[in-house]
């Protein structure tokens, strides 16, 4: 007799269904990955993807997830127009078409791929940069994907979105783009949305995208994910920022501490382990 796990049904811990993996911190706990590679080594398939995303893929089961954007169209001017400190980026843009990708993790083969939204951004990125930046996130039953400015959009198994939301226009310093993934633990899913306007922390319902708590934030842009912190009393949010780093509870959003902050540009989201809760900047 032969049972087949779903998704759902399979350990989480044995999954990479999220930026940085099961714990948020890039440790794979149940992994014994291969340290060495290369084009005859170690290597299963190699397969072409359509547009660009710089976003990290997740993996739940047999089943891959990515997202990209691909432009096309003639290019023309951001519709703001060029951003305040603006350098090294994109003059031009182009009507985007944005993506999320089902893979085979036996054979490389797309199982699915479905258009979310079809849309020329509203500001240009840093030329080395995507428009697909931010990591999907998957609990084995639903894919979310985020795409800033673009959209956040759950979908199902087999690619049909479920539910979507539009959270309006970030204008990212020196207008670079845009690059915090979401989190999700247990029913809640987080978005930070730090930029050079009004900035807040927003957390989900993930089956029905009704929000459950928002916080404005007093903050400049940040590219920093939110971390969830669990085994210290109930789960807990943290997002690393220039002015403050917070802990908001994961159930209610209110305040539970805060810090001094970093420096300006703060990319990297915390991360933790044994206790001990690290953060830090980008430069200065």
């Amino acid at each position: 007799m032969c049972l087949a796990l779903s998704g759902a049904e399979q350990s989480e811990q044995d999954q990479w269904a999220q930026w940085r993996g099961p714990l948020g911190n890039g440790v794979a706990p149940q992994a014994d990955p291969p340290v060495t590679w290369s084009e005859e080594k170690n290597v299963r398939w190699k397969v072409a993807l359509p547009g660009k995303g710089h976003s990290s893929p997740v993996v739940w089961g047999d089943r891959l997830f990515l997202t990209t954007a691909m432009a096309h169209g003639e290019p023309v001017d951001p519709p703001v127009g060029r951003r305040p400190g603006e350098h090294d980026n994109t003059l031009k843009v182009q009507t985007n078409t944005f993506i999320v990708l089902a893979i085979n993790r036996k054979d490389g083969k797309v199982l699915w791929q479905t258009t979310v939204r079809d849309q020329v951004p509203h500001e240009g990125r840093h030329n080395t940069g995507s428009f697909a930046s931010a990591s999907p996130v998957t609990d084995g039953e639903r894919v979310y994907a985020f795409f800033g400015s673009h959209g956040l959009y759950c979908l199902d198994w087999n690619g049909k979105v479920l539910w979507q939301r539009d959270l309006g226009d970030m204008h990212s310093k020196h207008g670079h783009g845009e690059g915090s993934s979401p989190a999700l633990f247990g029913e809640t899913l987080v978005v930070n949305w730090d930029h050079e306007g009004p900035s807040f922390a927003v957390a989900f319902d993930k089956r029905t995208g009704k929000e459950r708590w928002r916080n404005e934030r007093d903050e400049p842009s940040s590219w920093s994910t939110p971390h969830i912190v669990t085994g210290h009393g109930d789960p807990q949010v943290v997002n690393s920022a220039a002015n403050r780093i917070r802990s908001y509870d994961l159930a209610s959003g209110a305040l539970i501490w805060e810090c001094g902050g970093l420096s300006h540009n703060v990319v990297a989201g915390p991360v933790s382990g044994d206790g001990i809760l690290v953060a830090g900047s980008s430069y200065e």
